[in-house]
């Protein structure tokens, strides 16, 4: 089953989509949902048509495709004047409801056990204030799956604490569970607003990477959410969720974000973001 892609939320200037068939490039199936940019104009084939966006650069956005094309559909022929189509949404201002992945590509592993379960250490990204931070399944009846807490300290890379006042409720964790960090609202770790996509086969530029990646992309999170078969599309609030063991529900979580390098409004120049 393919990765679920990225998809319209709104716009935030109110506006309606805006879909239009753009020449598309690339040596394999496209699907629904995946991030696309500009091809270099100086490499050929590329040439006015989009590509695959990189998962950690995201810049020179067009938007999201909105159909699947086979790959006998994608690759075409400059020399010979052959050109295949795909319809994507290129609204500037679009904010795209993306799913979290939990991939084991884009898991972190837990090196230290945690008897109640608010320590959680690996190798991450640095600036993790107010992420939050989720026990994925691995698969064992045992450990921390299901935990999940906001960030309330951090250990430069190398580790991060729950929040305090909301941290009750967690089963230990163990050194064989994984996690996902997703990042604040408006959070970044390196200048160009350091938050990636995926890049696990199957899901490159369609799912959200969290802080696993190299924080290099440049993409805005404007809101994060849980949802299970129990609850809807909620946003995470810190009183409401942080602390608590949702193993039973097994929920999903999902970021809205926004793409500032996106070629109809910046230009495609880098848009920094204040880090220190």
């Amino acid at each position: 089953m393919a990765a679920e892609g990225m998809r319209w939320h709104y716009d935030i200037n109110g506006a309606e989509p805006i879909i239009r068939d753009i020449r598309v490039y690339n040596s394999g199936a496209l699907l629904k949902g995946t991030v696309m940019c500009a091809g270099p104009v100086s490499t050929g084939n590329n040439d006015g048509c989009m590509i695959v966006a990189d998962s950690n650069v995201l810049s020179n956005i067009i938007g999201v495709l909105q159909e699947d094309l086979s790959a006998a559909n994608c690759l075409g022929v400059i020399a010979t004047g052959v050109d295949f189509y795909g319809k994507c949404i290129i609204n500037p201002g679009a904010i795209w409801l993306g799913k979290y992945s939990e991939h084991a590509d884009d898991d972190n592993e837990n090196t230290v056990a945690s008897a109640t379960g608010v320590l959680l250490t690996a190798t991450m990204v640095t600036n993790h204030y107010r992420s939050w931070a989720y026990i994925t399944d691995t698969g064992s009846s045992t450990g921390g799956f299901g935990n999940l807490f906001q960030v309330g300290a951090i250990s430069g890379t190398a580790s991060i604490t729950a929040a305090t006042s909301f941290a009750a409720n967690m089963a230990a964790s163990t050194t064989s569970d994984t996690f996902i960090v997703m990042p604040a609202p408006y959070g970044a770790d390196t200048a160009g607003y350091g938050f990636d996509l995926s890049e696990a086969t199957g899901q490159i530029s369609m799912q959200l990477q969290g802080y696993s990646g190299t924080g290099t992309g440049a993409m805005m999170l404007i809101e994060n959410y849980i949802t299970s078969s129990l609850r809807p599309l909620e946003p995470l609030v810190t009183a409401q969720h942080s602390g608590n063991n949702y193993k039973g529900e097994d929920p999903k979580f999902y970021g809205d974000v926004w793409f500032p390098e996106h070629l109809h409004a910046t230009g495609g120049t880098a848009c920094d973001r204040v880090i220190t």
